[in-house]
This record gives structure tokens, C-alpha cells and sequence, in this order.
């Protein structure tokens, strides 16, 4: 199996996976906070949700920091010809556990944000639409792709099992 994959894609895939989780961590430490505060700054019914926003922020990037642990595994897989095999199942699960959660967590900062803003005189309503669909967006990108990951651990049970049982008559 592992002729089939390319070990400078693994590789690449690798280095892009460090910079996004660098990214990520960047995002938990500088670009959440900043965004909290500068929301509370120019919203005053956004300041009692600064925290909050900064906690939910922060998770979510946890979320895909986690997520890329999986991911990084079924790249070694792949390229240890193992990836048809039982130990990618939990990786896969993992994703899709992570993918859950940052829907979760966008859904409750879309609700919150829905409770606190619509009553802010100095919000303009295409900063409060924006934002409502830019949160929705997400919400919705999350179902999708959760779903998708869902389809994908089936498929690759199924490859799996077909793995084995070839296995098995060879």
C-alpha cells in the first residue's frame, strides 16, 4: 500500500498541518483575546460576554488542535501502509468528536451573540447580520462536515473489513 502514497504529499501534508496548528495556537493566545476585547470595546452589550467569547474561542481552536493529532495519525498510517486497518477507526472518531464539539461551541457563541446584540444601540444591523451569518455559516459548515466524517468512518470500516477478509483468503 504504501507505494501508492506519495511520501513528499505525507510530508507536505505534515508541514501544513504544524503551521495550522500553529496557527491555532497563535489564534488562542493573541487573536481571540484581541477579538473579545475589541467586540466589548466598541458593543457595550458585548462586554459582560468578553469571557465567555474568549473560553468558547479558545475551545473551539483546542478542538482543531486535537483534530490535527488525528489527522497527523492517519498520515503516519498512510504512509506505513496501515492506514486499512483497525487503528485508524479511532482517529477517525476523534475528528469527528473534535468536529462536534467546535459545532457546539459555535452554535452556543451564535446563541449567545443572538441574545446580547440584537438590544445594542451602537450596533448597526449589518455588524449584527454579519455576524449572526458569518456564526451561522459555521454552525452549518460543522453539521456538514461532522456528517461527512461520519460517511467516511463507514467507508472506511467497510475498507477495513474487505482489508481483513483479503487478508484472510491470501
Amino acid at each position: 500500500m504504501s507505494q501508492y502514497v506519495s511520501i513528499w504529499a505525507l510530508r507536505a501534508l505534515k508541514g501544513f498541518s504544524i503551521l495550522a496548528w500553529l496557527a491555532c495556537a497563535w489564534g488562542q493566545l493573541v487573536a481571540v483575546p484581541a477579538l473579545s476585547e475589541a467586540m466589548a470595546g466598541l458593543y457595550p452589550s458585548q462586554t459582560p460576554m468578553r469571557w465567555p467569547y474568549v473560553v468558547m474561542g479558545a475551545l473551539l481552536l483546542l478542538c482543531v488542535e486535537v483534530a490535527f493529532v488525528g489527522v497527523w495519525r492517519l498520515l503516519s498510517l498512510s504512509g506505513s501502509g496501515a492506514v486499512f486497518t483497525a487503528k485508524a477507526l479511532p482517529c477517525v472518531n476523534l475528528i469527528i468528536g473534535c468536529a462536534a464539539a467546535a459545532t457546539v461551541l459555535t452554535a452556543a457563541v451564535l446563541g449567545a451573540f443572538a441574545a446580547t446584540a440584537p438590544g445594542d444601540a451602537t450596533m448597526q444591523a449589518m455588524d449584527y447580520w454579519s455576524v449572526v451569518t458569518v456564526l451561522g455559516v459555521g454552525a452549518v459548515a460543522g453539521v456538514g462536515f461532522t456528517l461527512l466524517m461520519v460517511v467516511m468512518r463507514g467507508l472506511l470500516r467497510a475498507a477495513t473489513d474487505q482489508s481483513d477478509e483479503l487478508g484472510q483468503v491470501i
